[in-house]
């Protein structure tokens, strides 16, 4: 699949998801913040990508491939991301300002990180694709 494809894809899910006219989405929009997604859209549009890719999505992955990545080091102290963790999600989420993955980061803040391109790696990943460039 090409990334143009993975693209459109995946901004289809959103304009359906969000059901407004979004004439214009670009890869680095965050999906509350720029889009005006919340909780229960998440739920949606992970349900659409599924359909619309024929994949099983999770954005739970990053904090499980996260954790595997540490090992035995926490991932997690008192509802806050600890710094190894923020420097795995720096490496998953490239498209993520570094600025906004920080650490100490409550645990609640990363959807507000999500963004188009991310929901594009998900489903990359999850077909067996590197990351979108």
């Amino acid at each position: 699949m090409t990334e143009h494809e993975l693209f459109e894809g995946v901004c289809e899910c959103i304009r359906q998801t969000l059901e407004k006219d979004l004439p214009e989405i670009y890869e680095s929009d965050r999906l509350i913040a720029d889009l005006g997604a919340d909780s229960l859209d998440f739920l949606d549009l992970i349900f659409r990508l599924e359909e619309r890719f024929n994949v099983h999505v999770n954005p739970r992955d990053l904090e499980r491939r996260t954790q595997q990545a540490l090992g035995d080091t926490p991932m997690i102290v008192n509802e806050r991301y600890t710094e190894a963790a923020v420097v795995e999600f720096r490496k998953a989420m490239p498209e993520v300002p570094e600025g906004e993955l920080f650490s100490d980061m409550p645990v609640n803040k990363l959807p507000g990180t999500f963004r188009v391109k991310t929901f594009m790696n998900l489903v990359a990943y999850v077909l067996g694709q590197e990351k979108v460039p």
